[in-house]
Order: structure tokens, then C-alpha cells, then sequence
């Protein structure tokens, strides 16, 4: 999932219409075709805009091939799409990209909308993350979606009940077990951020590596994960790291204790932000925000909403 992703982080656009086609027509009816030939057909077809890394890890998205490093294995499930005309091939492609999207969870309930004065269903163009706006394009090319106006993007009216129909059936499966799952992938992104930021402490003072640690496993409310130090001549420890891991826009969820902890450590404390697709990127650093007490209340970079209240009777 994470290489497909990349992939597909490295295109803006996958095709046009013909382009899709073509290659989709090449790997109909295959047990398997190499990268190579799937490049070198494309190459030959001047009246085709393709690109071949791009579309393929889309397929894969949309599991209809299964991919090696050197060779594409498409699925049943392209070669019974073959069969159909080539309208009904994009059409099919952009509700299948639709219920990916949707399974997800790439739109939550402030990412959807309805604007009164045009009568459409719209979505925040800033609920795409970076690595799926091939995906988008793709939509917007195959008449899904439309231009985007004001930061938000008008569902056309002909796929509005692909739409709702795939966010409706979401919220019916979302019982408690898919809720825990989520809540299981969170948190193991969380810990694959958290040791992504531990490694980058421990390489930057490495002689006091050993000391370095990560507590969150056994101090949850310490109000930060990780303890450190400013440079070699500290003798206790004076950085205090919280880590946040995001996908798409930068964004976090901060408790109470945490900002409390966060108060009172001042300079000492340091939010760590972290793009989780861009961890496998070499050279790659996440945002440190020093003082985030301080720094993001105060700041107009940042808009802070306060998600739910505690109401209690008295």
C-alpha cells in the first residue's frame, strides 16, 4: 500500500481518457505483462497521453492488478471489465475510485457538503491528500467531478448516488469491531511516527543515543513520547517531544493534559509534526514547533476549534 501510494504521490495525472484505455486493453486477457512491454507499447501509440507507473500502482489501487517490481498480474476483475464499452470501462473505473475513496475513510463528516445555490453535493479539495490527487484528476476527467470553485469541488449530479450511497453504507459497517481497527491503525501509525522521530533524535546526538528514549508505552500521562536533549553538554533532560502523525493537510488532536504539559514546559517542550506518506522519503524532516502553547495559539498560521464540549449539570 505505502509503495503504491508513492507511486501514484509522483504523478499529477495518470492519462487522458485514451491513454487509460489503451492500457487497459493491453492487459486484458493476461496472466501477467512486463513493465517493460506495458512502457514500450505505450511508447509506440502516439495518440495516447499515458503515464505508465502512475496508472498501473491506480489499477492496483483499485485492486485490479497485483504488481511486482518488474511485472503487472492483472486480476479477473480487469478482464470482466474488458468486456464492456469504453464508456462503461470509465465510468465503472470512477465508481470503483469513488468506493476506494470512501472505504478509506479519506472523507470524514467535514469534508462533505451541499451547496444550496448550485444543488450539488461538494468536497473540500483539501480532504485529497497530496498522494491521491491523481485519483482526484482522474474523477474530474471522467466527469465525476467538477472544476474546483472556492477550494471546494461540485460532485456531478450523475455520480451523486455513487457518492452517497458509499458514505451511507460506510457509516452502516462502521460497527464497533471497524472502529477498533481504526482506532488499531492509528495507533500503529502513531508508533511508526514515534520511532521514525526517535531515530532522527538519536542520529542527531548520537553520543547520548542510549539516554534517548521513547516513554509513551509506559507513561501515558507524561503529555509528551519522547525525552531528549538540546545538545551534548545537557546533563538532564530539557526537550520534551509530543509526536503527531497527519495524513493530507497538517492537522493534530491535542488533549488537555497535553497542552497542559505544554504550558508549563515552555521552550522545553517541542510538537512534532509528521507527514505519514513521507516517512520512506530519504532526507525527509518533520515540522518541530518549539513552545506550541505559545507558539500555535498565538499564531494566525493555525485554526484551533475546539471539536466537543464536557457538559456536566450542577
Amino acid at each position: 500500500m505505502q509503495n503504491m501510494l508513492t507511486e501514484l504521490k509522483r504523478c499529477n495525472s495518470i492519462g487522458n481518457v485514451d491513454g487509460i484505455l489503451f492500457l487497459f486493453s493491453i492487459m486484458a486477457g493476461k496472466e501477467r505483462i512486463s513493465r517493460d512491454e506495458i512502457r514500450n507499447r505505450c511508447a509506440l501509440e502516439n495518440s495516447i497521453t499515458v503515464n505508465c507507473p502512475g496508472a498501473v500502482a491506480f489499477f492496483e489501487y483499485l485492486r485490479l492488478v497485483d504488481t511486482t517490481s518488474d511485472t503487472v498480474m492483472p486480476l479477473p476483475e480487469l478482464d470482466t471489465l474488458a468486456a464492456k464499452s469504453n464508456g462503461e470501462i470509465i465510468e465503472q473505473l470512477a465508481a470503483m475510485s469513488i468506493n476506494r475513496l470512501v472505504e478509506e475513510g479519506i472523507f470524514d463528516k467535514d469534508a462533505t457538503g451541499f451547496d444550496a445555490e448550485k444543488g450539488h453535493l461538494t468536497i473540500k479539495r483539501s480532504a485529497f491528500p497530496l498522494a491521491y490527487a491523481a485519483v482526484r484528476n482522474f474523477l474530474t476527467m471522467a466527469g465525476a467531478l467538477d472544476k474546483e470553485e472556492n477550494g471546494e469541488i461540485c460532485v456531478a449530479g450523475n455520480f451523486e448516488s455513487d457518492w452517497t450511497e458509499q458514505l451511507r453504507n460506510r457509516r452502516k459497517k462502521f460497527t464497533l469491531e471497524q472502529l477498533l481497527k481504526q482506532q488499531e491503525d492509528q495507533s500503529r501509525r502513531g508508533l511508526e511516527a514515534e520511532e521514525f522521530v526517535l531515530g532522527l533524535e538519536k542520529k542527531r546526538l548520537p553520543e547520548l543515543a542510549h539516554k534517548i528514549k521513547r516513554i509513551s508505552d509506559f507513561d501515558v500521562a507524561a503529555g509528551y513520547d519522547i525525552v531528549s536533549y538540546e545538545n551534548n553538554e545537557t546533563e538532564h533532560y530539557d526537550r520534551f517531544i509530543e509526536v503527531k502523525c497527519y495524513m493530507g493537510s497538517p492537522h493534530f488532536f491535542w488533549s488537555e493534559n497535553e497542552s497542559d504539559v505544554a504550558r508549563i514546559k515552555a521552550d522545553k517542550y517541542i510538537l512534532c509534526l509528521v507527514d505519514y506518506l513521507r516517512m520512506g522519503e530519504p532526507g525527509y524532516q518533520p515540522e518541530f514547533i518549539r513552545n506550541p502553547y505559545e507558539t500555535i495559539f498565538d499564531s494566525d498560521e493555525w485554526l484551533v476549534n475546539a471539536s466537543s464540549y464536557r457538559i456536566q449539570k450542577i
